[in-house]
């Protein structure tokens, strides 16, 4: 029996490894390339927002909004709470500000974010989450369901709780908002200079913690956001309104709130931040008591098209959680899956010339 282990390599099987071991180290590199230098970034347009205009005075009974959604039912419907109080209730505001229904929540002990989002059947679902729960622990906090009433009337409405949890410990979150088009529910960090994306899961379970998904980070800092009908995200930073033209796309316009702004009263704005269900506005309430609603005009968008294919929030008992994918394609571009494929032919090739090696000396 010949041993053929200390036989030289075959001129072509050496050319071929050195070429492997050459490509190896670099495909980080390239992969980056192929994926991210394939478009380039888009410019944002900065533009100097108009003096905001008035829109609307909070009512007397909401002193304090904290939040603003249109409604699903009725687009004509703001909700809000009023974040002075320790157990707050809801709040269906007319187009005009004034309280229209105030409804006691039980079921939930307290919340500090609010938003809507349209179910499979069209309805709309309130949900609320408690933030700042997952500032300290494992990063978990509390969300609620609520179905939105149809007429707002006064009364009780009752909440579904659910528990949601970074996947990377504790953050201060400050950003609840939902996607109508996808029907997806996204929270946003709040830091001094930076903000990440967190995804939910399209299906949440109220016996397990469910996992939220990071699908982006963002070199600004945030402190409100929402969604228009076309699927465009407005998202407040301290000094300028950005305008994205979807969660995971670039920065499309910048609307500056300087001096005309300040002016007017909108540069320092409160926590109540809301779009108008035609997107052509955004509300920011005045800081203080009983603050002034002010409307900034949002650019055109693209005309709304058919809702992209996804699965919607069902928030069901009977399905477990399923993570939102970070995204789709090939693993390391093009390049980096021909490199791969040029590795296994490597491969082949060199146990065929091993093979014909042993037939020759055998």
């Amino acid at each position: 029996m010949k041993v053929v282990h200390d036989r030289p390599w075959h001129p072509a099987v050496t050319t071929l490894a050195i070429a492997a071991l050459t490509v190896m180290p670099t495909l980080p590199a390239h992969a980056a390339v192929s994926t991210t230098a394939s478009a380039p970034t888009p410019r944002p347009a900065v533009t100097t927002s108009p003096a905001p205009q008035p829109a609307f005075r909070a009512d007397a009974r909401l002193p304090q909004p904290r939040a603003l959604v249109h409604g699903v039912a009725d687009p004509s419907v703001w909700w809000s709470f009023d974040g002075r109080s320790a157990r707050p209730r809801l709040v269906a505001l007319g187009a005009d500000g004034r309280v229209r229904a105030t409804y006691t929540v039980t079921g939930a002990r307290r919340w500090d974010a609010l938003t809507i989002v349209k179910g499979e059947n069209g309805a709309g679902t309130l949900v609320l989450a408690d933030l700042a729960e997952a500032r300290s622990g494992r990063g978990v906090l509390s969300l609620y369901r609520i179905p939105e009433p149809a007429r707002p009337a006064d009364g009780r409405l009752a909440a579904q709780p659910f528990k949601v949890g970074f996947p990377d410990g504790p953050h201060e979150a400050g950003t609840l908002m939902a996607d109508q088009r996808e029907g997806r529910l996204y929270i946003v960090t709040r830091a001094s200079t930076s903000a990440a994306v967190y995804a939910l899961p399209a299906v949440l379970n109220p016996g397990l913690d469910n996992v939220l998904t990071r699908i982006r980070r963002l070199p600004f800092a945030v402190r409100g956001g929402a969604f228009t009908r076309d699927g465009r995200v407005v998202l407040r930073a301290p000094d300028a309104l950005r305008v994205l033209s979807g969660v995971r796309e670039q920065v499309t316009h910048v609307i500056r709130l300087d001096a005309a702004g300040a002016a007017a009263g909108a540069a320092n704005p409160g926590p109540a931040f809301g779009v108008s269900a035609d997107g052509r506005r955004a509300l920011l309430a005045d800081t203080g008591a009983r603050p002034m609603f002010r409307a900034v005009a949002l650019p055109a968008g693209a005309k709304a098209g058919r809702p992209r294919p996804s699965s919607t929030v069902a928030l069901t008992e009977r399905s477990r959680p399923v993570s939102y994918p970070v995204g789709d394609g090939l693993p390391g571009g093009l390049i980096g899956t021909g490199a791969l494929a040029g590795l296994g032919l490597l491969g082949l090739l060199g146990g065929g010339f091993y093979l014909r090696g042993r037939r020759r000396d055998g």
